[in-house]
């Protein structure tokens, strides 16, 4: 059986999902790829998964980007012209409808696609020894598959910036410029997730369920559709088995007991 390049583990509500390749520092190619959308796929299916979390093996690196030793039919930058919609667009397009929160754990350096799947998180925890780069332009390409994602999370002049140089940015010019939430020192980045992870666990799953979906909905749209997309999700929600616990334990003054319906 061959080495599996992304492990997923599921314990108290949490998924987390490493990629398992610290020697090479997490690339990305087919393979992993592959099992990452397997893994993603496999937690979002899991009713007793609230949050996922993200990760990369090591200290190093949380993802060193395409994997430029993998081969012409193995890299992210080739693919089969023959057929619609690359394995990398799979994976970011599955990461955006998961309907499930998803942490970003960026235990290290976040290259090229690795910084693509930054972006791809709902919240980032960056450890301050990290840095955040997409140095494409240096061996003649650009980053296209990670600029949907990318151009969401980082303003304009910012992300053309990154692009164009190439250069590294700090943790802390990630936090600076809103590509992550919180910056920590290497051994206190699980204490953060952790502590991330444990709020999201004690809130509505079918509100935080409910509530992803409408905003990527919402998202593009203009303004006066998201007001009427607004208008009918809110009695949706409203309505929820969720809603009528969490007004009983408000009225109650006790806490919850969350029943995901």
């Amino acid at each position: 059986m061959p080495d599996k390049n992304v492990l997923l583990e599921v314990s108290n509500g949490v998924a987390r999902i490493t990629i398992d390749n610290a020697e090479k520092r997490n690339p990305l190619n087919v393979a992993t790829v592959t099992e990452l959308i397997a893994a993603f796929e496999e937690a979002q299916a899991n009713d007793d998964v609230l949050v996922i979390v993200l990760t990369g093996a090591g200290d190093r690196a949380f993802c060193a980007g395409g994997d430029l030793k993998a081969g012409k039919d193995g890299g992210p930058f080739t693919g089969d012209i023959s057929q619609p919609g690359h394995f990398v667009v799979r994976l970011f397009t599955l990461m955006e409808n998961c309907n499930k929160p998803i942490i970003g754990r960026i235990n290290g350096h976040a290259m090229g696609g690795g910084a693509g799947l930054v972006c791809a998180c709902d919240i980032a925890i960056m450890a301050s020894t990290a840095r955040i780069a997409t140095p494409e332009v240096k061996i003649g390409l650009f980053p296209m598959m990670i600029m949907p994602q990318m151009m969401r999370v980082i303003p304009r002049r910012r992300l053309l910036e990154m692009y164009i140089t190439g250069e590294p940015w700090s943790a802390e010019q990630a936090l600076e410029y809103g590509i992550v939430n919180y910056v920590t020192e290497p051994e206190a980045l699980d204490t953060k997730v952790d502590e991330l992870t444990s709020q999201i666990i004690a809130r509505s799953p079918s509100a935080v369920r409910l509530g992803k979906y409408s905003y990527h909905a919402m998202q593009d749209m203009t303004i006066e559709q998201q007001f009427r997309f607004a208008e009918t999700m809110l009695p949706r929600i409203a309505t929820t088995e969720d809603a009528r616990e969490g007004f009983s334990a408000f009225l109650e003054k006790r806490k919850p007991n969350w029943t995901g319906k």
